[in-house]
Formats: structure tokens, sequence, C-alpha cells
């Protein structure tokens, strides 16, 4: 579907997901309540642990992982695009990772990095999954709240964890820490609010509850376009719409079923839905919500090409 799989840099491990349950998707409301074409594809959707894997699509990729905090409703989350570096400065995965992380843009305009821009960082890597960062204080410049520096860490520990398992240089299964030092010293106060005298872990409550993984904004498919994604089980209404680009209405859409008897803390329920659509530009949505009335979107805009 994407050329993004047609680049093979490293020969990865392919580490699965752990999918197990099969469970059923069922089309989202009726020709005489909504003027949409629901779809009637079966997808398969399964139970899934909650740290998505981190290497695209299951496959090898050159394409470096990089995670960007949401905004708006969804500005405490955490969001993973995969990218291509602009440049060849480092030979380094991980010091890519992070310079693209700082550097860049997200693809998705509703995605933002916090971090300010760097064009060097030393890492190293430790077998027992210590990933040690060294930045300068430049990458620092913004003044956060503690929670607000505590989700930019995350996003560092997010990204340079899933750049070492892409890079083969951890497993996926392997417990991983990330260790950050800023000019060399450890006991840094981040963003004038979180000392750093500690390694840090990933919290997986910080990845996003509702995640339209693919497609990525930005990129093209042929038909049938197939969105992948994520939702946490207590947000158990949830819905995937195709809704063309120059309109407000959905033309395909559907709900995400989710097995109810698993813990919210232990599995995510994936989907996978293949959806025919006509050539042209489409916004992809994938919208959650829990018994809290929080709802978290995450919408996507893709161009699906005739074949």
């Amino acid at each position: 579907m994407d050329s993004r799989h047609n680049h093979a840099r490293r020969a990865v491990p392919v580490i699965s997901a752990g999918l197990a349950v099969v469970l059923s998707l069922a089309a989202c409301g009726s020709a005489a309540d909504r003027a949409t074409n629901a779809s009637s594809t079966a997808p398969r959707i399964a139970s899934a642990p909650v740290s998505t894997d981190d290497v695209y699509g299951g496959v090898a990729t050159e394409q470096t992982p990089v995670y960007w905090a949401g905004s708006d409703e969804q500005s405490g989350y955490l969001f993973r695009e995969f990218r291509t570096a602009s440049t060849a400065d480092t030979a380094d995965p991980v010091a890519e990772a992070v310079i693209m992380m700082t550097s860049q843009e997200p693809l998705d305009p509703d995605y933002r990095s916090l971090w300010s821009a760097v064009k060097s960082v030393g890492t190293s890597v430790s077998p027992d999954g210590t990933i040690t960062v060294d930045l300068p204080a430049t990458a620092f410049a913004s003044q956060f709240s503690a929670d607000e520096a505590e989700l930019a860490l995350q996003q560092l520990v997010y990204t340079v964890s899933a750049a070492a398992v892409t890079a083969g240089l951890l497993d996926a299964d392997t417990a991983k820490e990330v260790r950050v030092l800023v000019d060399g010293q450890s006991d840094y106060k981040a963003f004038g609010s979180v000392d750093l005298k500690d390694p840090i872990s990933r919290d997986a409550s910080k990845a996003a509850p509702v995640w339209l993984i693919d497609p990525q904004t930005g990129t093209e498919s042929g038909s049938p376009l197939t969105m992948f994604g994520r939702v946490l089980p207590e947000f158990t209404s949830a819905q995937w719409e195709v809704i063309p680009v120059d309109g407000d209405t959905a033309v395909k859409s559907g709900e995400i079923a989710g097995p109810q008897e698993t813990p919210a803390s232990a599995a995510a329920t994936e989907f996978r839905v293949p959806v025919e659509v006509p050539a042209g530009d489409y916004t992809v949505r994938v919208t959650g919500s829990n018994e809290d009335g929080e709802q978290i979107i995450d919408d996507h805009t893709v161009t699906v090409v005739a074949d």
C-alpha cells in the first residue's frame, strides 16, 4: 500500500505484537439514520499488548520511528510516525531519531514536539536495555510544568527505545530504560521542572489510547485503503470513518468492538479495516469515548490512487 515498505535497510527481527483473539466489526449506523455507505467488509480485530510493535507493519524498514505529543484533547498523549531522515549526518540510528524528534515537524498538524532543535546527540545502548542519551542544554530551552516536562521526557524515551528496537540493537521484549545526560552531566533539571538523576522507563499511560497507526498523514494508497489502529478497552464507544477532504459526510464508517472481558490495563484492541473507495483525497478518522466523557480523535489525510 505504501512506498515505505519497499526500502529495507536492516535485517530487523520481526517481533509480533502478540495478536490473540479475533473479534468482529459491525457497520456503524444504517441507511435510514446516516447518509454513509457503511463498510460490509469483516476486518480482523485482535487483542494485543498495550505497547504497540515499533517495527513498521511487522517488517524491516529504513524509516525511523518518532513519537510526537498530541494537541487539544489529545495533548497528554503520544503518537508515532515513521519518518525518513532528511540528511545523513549520523550513522547512529538512536541519535538520528532524537535529531529528527527535535528538529523536524510532524507530518500530522495535530501532533507537536516539545523539544528545541539539536544537531548532535551522544548515545549508547547496553545489552541489558539501558539507553544513554547525552543532549546539549539547548534541547531544554522551553520551561514546562512538571506534567508537560514528564510528557516531553516520555516523548524522548518512547522515541529512542523504538529506534533501538527498529535498528535491531535491542530485542522488543527487553526491558528498556533511558538515562538522560545533559552536556555529559547527570542531575540536570529538565525544562526547569524534573530532575534527571534516575533512568526513565516508558509510561504506558502516555501512549495514545485511541490511535490511527496507518495510513500516515500525507501518504498514498491503492484501493482498498487499509486502516490499522488500536483502541484501549476503556474507550468502549469507538468508530472509524473515511471522509472526502472536500466534504463532511463519511462515505464509509464502522464501529470498533473490543474485548469487554479484558482488563483495560492488560490489552488493547487492534483493528485492521480494508475499505474500498474511489480515487481521491480522504480524511481517515478514529474516534473513541470513555465512560467519563473523554473523547480522543486521531485523523490523517491520505490520497487513494487508481490502480
